[in-house]
């Protein structure tokens, strides 16, 4: 029992440091609403394009700008030096476009989608910037190309492995309701509260399925949520518990 208590006591520090310990190349973020941070990156990527050896801030520098994920940066300073490259990696066209519009494809409390494409009816090629809200802005965590006239379907807006706190959860979190601390794009310490219904399902170690029983749950449990995002948090539609590698 001692043992089992001790084992519990570690993980819960464990996340502890998970929540307020972070790397020190902390991710920047854009103070513009979601529409706008796309826009500006997106004209500033093009002009650059247009004008391959005056444009200011130049590609290079674009591909290394703070308000990208490291993952994107890494991404485009690696496909800049890919000679092989056809569709330029932001833009997602093959043709340089002349105009172009946006449509919000969703956006709620820690998340949005963005569609940027040609005003030319001809060219369904189009780019979706995936956006994460951080602190008191929002950065671009990707960018996908598509080759269809619409973004693909996405059944939930929140998909997250990480542990279950709720009396041990630090302020200004409630500590009435359960919540997920979650890493992402290589960041610790993201806190999402989770909120249950009768729909919510959860799945064992053993793979059975049955309501979720919130009372039930235990600090520091590793699991993998499937939500919808809302204002105040992660509306639970499945919950998967998941075993300690």
């Amino acid at each position: 029992m001692k043992k089992i208590i001790i084992i519990g006591v570690v993980i819960v520090i464990a996340i502890f440091a998970f929540i307020f310990i972070g790397g020190s190349n902390e991710q920047q973020v854009s103070k513009l609403d979601t529409t706008d941070t796309v826009v500006d990156f997106y004209d500033k990527w093009l002009k650059a394009v247009q004008l391959p050896t005056t444009a200011n801030p130049s590609l290079a520098t674009l591909a290394k700008s703070p308000i990208l994920s490291k993952s994107l940066r890494d991404r485009l300073i690696s496909t800049r030096k890919d000679a092989n490259t056809t569709i330029d990696p932001v833009l997602c066209q093959t043709v340089v476009p002349e105009e172009v519009s946006t449509r919000t494809v969703f956006e709620n409390a820690n998340e949005a989608q963005i569609l940027v494409m040609s005003r030319d009816k001809k060219v369904t090629e189009q780019a979706i910037f995936t956006l994460m809200k951080y602190n008191d802005g929002w950065y671009i965590n990707d960018i996908q190309c598509s080759l269809g006239e619409f973004a693909p379907e996405r059944e939930f807006s929140f998909e997250k492995e990480g542990y279950l706190l709720k009396g041990s959860i630090p302020k200004p979190y409630d500590p009435k309701n359960w919540h997920l601390v979650f890493e992402d794009n290589g960041e610790n310490g993201h806190v999402v509260p989770l909120f249950f219904d009768s729909k919510s399902q959860c799945t064992s170690l053993d793979g059975s399925k049955s309501v979720c029983k919130p009372d039930q749950f235990t600090e520091a449990t590793k699991v993998s949520v499937h939500a919808q995002m809302t204002e105040r948090g992660a509306n639970v539609k499945q919950l998967e518990f998941v075993k300690f590698k």
